[in-house]
């Protein structure tokens, strides 16, 4: 029979609970965006991160870009 395991600890970071990433989420959107040819404000970007892709993409884009 195998060993039990003993850790002394355990870490994992749901996105956003121990690092706040929605800065970084954002300016990586927005340089997506760019690289399409799309120059939208990071503050606006900014403001749907929590969104996934398929909810903040219309927000952007034409409706045949989506």
């Amino acid at each position: 029979m195998a060993e039990a395991r003993r850790f002394k600890a355990v870490l994992f970071d749901v996105d956003g609970t121990l690092v706040d990433t929605v800065d970084l989420h954002a300016e990586s959107w927005v340089r997506t965006f760019r690289h399409f040819g799309h120059d939208i404000p990071f503050p606006e970007v900014r403001a749907q991160i929590g969104k996934g892709g398929d909810q903040l993409m219309p927000v952007f884009l034409p409706k045949e870009e989506v």
